[in-house]
């Protein structure tokens, strides 16, 4: 009997547990932000263009600061994006980069390099974060490390929270 009296207390834990979680469930977290693409989600070969935005021709303007490179981004519908690549004073190939995002929306960010010849790199890793130092443009703080695998243009398409964006870039 003592057993049946446990099962009520077993189930009300549960569903409470559940109740809490879940409401927690839209905002960006460590495991949301770096769960790999969940199935039956793929990455087009090349990313919707965005409209008036940057290109290869084009690129996003990067100017050097105390601590790296800023850029800022394009996103779809006006928000905000900045990329910080910190520690460099050049965008090199095969080289680790710790990058900080501010990006507006909600939910996860999730980030695509687009390359040459439309070479896709999904990159991991992507976390909420703040840098060590004063960087405060609009939008939320996340960060990343990129490595681009080799020279040219690249394309980095960001999503988040049903919005994306794009900074486009040159690597040496």
């Amino acid at each position: 009997m003592q057993h049946n009296a446990v099962f009520p207390v077993r189930c009300a834990v549960a569903l409470a547990a559940t109740l809490v979680l879940g409401a927690c469930g839209g905002g960006p977290s460590v495991a949301s932000g770096t769960d790999p693409i969940p199935a039956g989600t793929t990455v087009a070969s090349t990313p919707p263009p965005m409209p008036g935005g940057r290109s290869c021709a084009n690129p996003s303007p990067i100017r050097p600061t105390q601590h790296g490179l800023e850029a800022p981004g394009t996103m779809r519908g006006g928000g905000v994006a900045s990329a910080l690549f910190t520690g460099v004073d050049a965008l090199a190939a095969s080289e680790p980069i710790p990058t900080y995002w501010r990006v507006g929306g909600g939910g996860a960010l999730k980030i695509t390099l687009v390359g040459p010849s439309d070479r896709i790199v999904r990159v991991s890793g992507v976390r909420p974060g703040v840098p060590p130092f004063t960087w405060d443009p609009p939008g939320e703080p996340w960060q990343s490390t990129l490595t681009f695998p080799q020279p040219g243009c690249w394309r980095i398409y960001l999503v988040r929270g049903g919005t994306d964006g794009e900074v486009w870039v040159r690597v040496s």
